[in-house]
């Protein structure tokens, strides 16, 4: 049974995934099956129990000294071309396999026979290959949900979008007839934002995305006058961790649209970033009061949008919570910080 690949990228996920929990899990059970299978195999001599014991013993023996050495070369095989790469693995497995079948030979009987030892060999090649063909189904499997998690994002970015941008060129054409220099600078300003917005890549450094909600924050400021300002209180060690492109951005428009616009005095956002003992939080605080409290307990499509794309990215070590807290609303995004950009 030889594995297939639909895409020349299964076979480079696949040696990722033999080394993981779920690739020894899937090598203990295909071995402990192959074990069943040949003690109760019809016309064998002497108690089938006994034989799943010794058979389990050297099958469990060649796959975990194989597993083991396929681990401590991974960094090696990962330089080698993808059917090369294969080729390898199931040399090693073999090898282990002849090494071992000579030794316990050696050890039972003080003899060795070439013929069992190819015969364990040859049965050793079976089990390789079907563990294999389990890997890359499963392989296939995680790169199918990275497609359709890749759509997701795509679908979300494009939602998200429109939102910002109605906005800010509402704005600008306002500041073209009073204030035709700053309707250029706030031009600049929404050219790079929707420069970000639109790369192909999606995720970001920390201290990117902080500049770009700053640059957002410029055309908010054009809009509102001094009628708010954001406090930045910046302790994180860790800017350079990534994080999703338009992530601190659509909170900092939430406070503003929720926050700062149905507001008839001056008001203050307040960004709060800083570490934990494992995640970057960033915490943004804006007022609310009473006629606009009904509106925070939806969340809002921008809430849920932000922790569908942290958690497609980051998983659940990613969160996004929001709260009110003396009529002021809290939202408080907690992101991974050990991936680097």
């Amino acid at each position: 049974m030889a594995a297939r690949f639909k895409s020349p990228d299964l076979t480079s996920a696949l040696l990722p995934i033999m080394v993981t929990e779920r690739g020894v899990l899937a090598m203990l059970v295909t071995a402990q099956l192959l074990a069943t299978l040949l003690a109760f195999a019809p016309m064998s001599i002497g108690s089938a129990w006994e034989r799943l014991g010794l058979i389990s013993l050297f099958i469990h023996l060649v796959s975990t000294i194989s597993l083991a050495a396929v681990y401590g070369l991974k960094s090696q095989l990962e330089k080698l071309n993808s059917n090369l790469e294969i080729l390898t693995i199931i040399a090693i497995f073999q090898a282990n396999t002849l090494i071992l079948s000579l030794a316990s030979q050696y050890y039972i009987s003080d003899q060795i026979d070439w013929t069992i030892a190819g015969q364990h060999c040859l049965l050793g090649l079976g089990m390789q290959l079907f563990f294999i063909y389990l890997m890359s189904i499963y392989a296939e499997r995680v790169e199918t949900i990275k497609a359709l998690s890749k759509v997701e994002l795509d679908a979300l970015y494009a939602r998200i979008r429109p939102h910002f941008l109605n906005n800010s060129l509402n704005t600008i054409a306002e500041l073209t007839h009073v204030d035709p220099q700053a309707a250029e600078q706030a031009t600049l300003n929404l050219a790079r934002l929707s420069q970000a917005a639109m790369r192909t890549q999606q995720l970001t450094t920390l201290v990117d995305e902080i500049n770009l909600s700053k640059q957002y924050l410029a055309i908010e400021a054009w809009r509102f006058g001094d009628k708010f300002e954001v406090v930045w209180h910046i302790d994180s060690c860790n800017l350079a961790s990534q994080v999703p492109v338009l992530s601190i951005q659509p909170l900092l428009e939430n406070a503003v649209n929720y926050g700062i616009e149905p507001s008839g005095n001056k008001s203050q956002i307040e960004v709060s970033i800083f570490d934990t003992d494992e995640q970057i939080v960033i915490k943004i605080t804006n007022p609310i009061n009473n006629f606009n409290r009904s509106s925070h307990s939806g969340q809002g499509i921008a809430l849920s949008n932000i922790k569908a794309r942290v958690e497609l990215h980051f998983g659940k070590s990613a969160s996004l919570r929001t709260s009110i807290q003396q009529d002021q609303f809290v939202s408080e995004l907690c992101i991974p910080f050990g991936v680097k950009a």
